[in-house]
C-alpha cells in the first residue's frame, strides 16, 4: 500500500507582466553564476528587518503568502538563520507595509531527502497498522480481510518537493483554486523600490493568519 500526497500549485495573486531571462545569482562571495530569473514589478508586504529584507507575495485569497528574507550581505544566510524564530516568522505574517516594488527572484526547485517513517509511527502507538504483532493489522474497509491474506503497512516515507516560477508555488500539499486581484494604476506612480534576490535567501510558505510555516527553506544556489 502507498500513501502519495498530490501535488498542489498556490498561483499568485498578483496582477501585471511577469519577464523571466538570465541574470547572475551569487552563491558565495564575489563568484557568480547565470541562472533564470523572474522580474515582476507589483505592490507587495516590504519591511526592513535587522540585516535583512523581507517581501511577501500573496497567495490566491490572501490566506497565504510566500516570505522571502534576503539577507543585506550576500555571505549573511548563516546569520539570518539564527535569528529566525517563531516570534519572527509571526510578526512578519503581516508586513503591514504595500509598497511598489520591482523583484528579481530566481526560479528554483528543492527535494527534500526521502525519510522512512514506519519506525516513528510505530513508536507514537501505530503498531497495528503494521501488524505489530501480527494478525492485528485491520484495513477491512479498503480490502476484505482473510485470516492469511491481509492488507497493512510495510513502509511509509516521506518526502516534500518545493518549486517556484512564473506561475506559482508548487508544492507537495493539498488542493488550491486559482484567481487574480488587480490594482488600480496611478497617473504618477512612484518608482519602484528595486529588490533582487540574487544571493543566498530564506523563503517560507507561511499562513498569514497563525504565522505558521507550510514550508520553509533556504536557496543557496538555485540551479
Amino acid at each position: 500500500m502507498s500513501l502519495c500526497p498530490s501535488p498542489a500549485r498556490y498561483c499568485y495573486s498578483i496582477y501585471g507582466v511577469r519577464v523571466t531571462s538570465d541574470l547572475p545569482f551569487y552563491p558565495g562571495g564575489e563568484r557568480n553564476e547565470t541562472v533564470p530569473t523572474m522580474r515582476k514589478t507589483a505592490n507587495f508586504d516590504y519591511a526592513k528587518g535587522d540585516g535583512f529584507t523581507a517581501i511577501a507575495l500573496p497567495y490566491l485569497g490572501g490566506g497565504l503568502q510566500l516570505l522571502i528574507l534576503l539577507p543585506d550581505d550576500r555571505d549573511g544566510l548563516g546569520s539570518l538563520t539564527a535569528k529566525l524564530t517563531p516570534a519572527l516568522f509571526r510578526t512578519y505574517a503581516h508586513l503591514g507595509s504595500l509598497q511598489l516594488i520591482t523583484l528579481y527572484l530566481p526560479k528554483f526547485r528543492l527535494e527534500g531527502s526521502t525519510i522512512d517513517l514506519a519506525q516513528n509511527l510505530e513508536a507514537l502507538g501505530m503498531k497495528a497498522a503494521f501488524d505489530q504483532p501480527r494478525g492485528s493489522a485491520n484495513f477491512n474497509r479498503a480490502a476484505p480481510r482473510r485470516p492469511d491474506d491481509y492488507l497493512y503497512l510495510s513502509k511509509v516515507f516521506h518526502q516534500t518537493f518545493i518549486a517556484v516560477d512564473e506561475e506559482g508555488t508548487e508544492a507537495a500539499a493539498g488542493t488550491a483554486v486559482v484567481v487574480n486581484a488587480a490594482y488600480g494604476v496611478e497617473m504618477n506612480p512612484p518608482k519602484p523600490i528595486e529588490v533582487h534576490v540574487d544571493h543566498p535567501f530564506f523563503f517560507a510558505v507561511q499562513d498569514r493568519t497563525t504565522g505558521v510555516c507550510l514550508f520553509f527553506g533556504s536557496v543557496a544556489d538555485p540551479r
